[in-house]
C-alpha cells in the first residue's frame, strides 16, 4: 500500500523527536486528544444514524452525550482513523526536513502529569474542572507506534 491523502496524518513536529524518529529510537508518536483536535484522530463517520465505540460491539446512538475525555474504567471507548502513514515536517517553514512513516498500531493511553501521576477529574458546574484520582474524565493520548521510514527529504538536499 502506498502513501495517499486518505491513508496518512499530516503532523508538524520538533526536530528532536524526528531526528529520533529517523534514526529508530523513538518508535512511538503521541498527540493529545483535545475538543479541537480530536476529528484529526478519531473515526467520527457515522453509519445508520449510530457511531461505532471501540471497546463494544454494539452500537451506541449520537445523541447520547459522548465525551472525548470519559474515563471509561482507563479504556477508550473511540475508534482512531486507521492511518497507515504519518507524513512528519519540522516546523512550518516551506523548506523543512520531512518523512513519511509507517504506522504498525494505533492505541491510547491515560495522559500523565508531571510526576507521573495520571490526569483525571470531575466536571463541576460550579466550579469547573476538579481534580481528583477517582475522577469520571480522563485526558486521552492517541499513540501512532511506528514502522519503517518510507519516504526521507533532509532541508537543503
Amino acid at each position: 500500500m502506498k502513501p495517499t491523502k486518505e491513508n496518512t496524518l499530516y503532523l508538524p513536529i520538533k526536530q528532536i523527536y524526528f531526528d529520533a524518529i529517523i534514526a529508530g529510537t523513538k518508535k512511538e508518536e503521541y498527540r493529545e486528544i483535545k475538543d479541537t483536535t480530536f476529528k484529526k484522530y478519531l473515526d467520527t463517520s457515522i453509519e445508520d444514524g449510530y457511531v461505532m465505540f471501540r471497546c463494544y460491539d454494539e452500537k451506541v446512538n449520537p445523541d447520547l452525550e459522548l465525551d472525548i475525555m470519559m474515563y471509561n474504567n482507563g479504556v477508550y471507548p473511540f475508534c482512531p482513523k486507521e492511518y497507515k502513514y504519518l507524513n512528519l515536517a519540522v516546523g512550518y517553514e516551506k523548506e523543512r526536513d520531512t518523512a513519511t512513516v509507517e504506522v504498525t498500531d494505533i492505541s491510547f493511553e491515560q495522559a500523565k502529569d508531571k510526576k507521573g501521576n495520571f490526569v483525571r477529574f470531575f466536571w463541576d458546574e460550579e466550579n469547573g474542572f476538579r481534580a481528583d484520582s477517582n475522577g469520571d474524565s480522563t485526558m486521552w493520548n492517541i499513540v501512532y507506534h511506528l514502522g519503517n521510514v518510507v519516504e526521507l527529504h533532509r532541508k537543503g538536499e
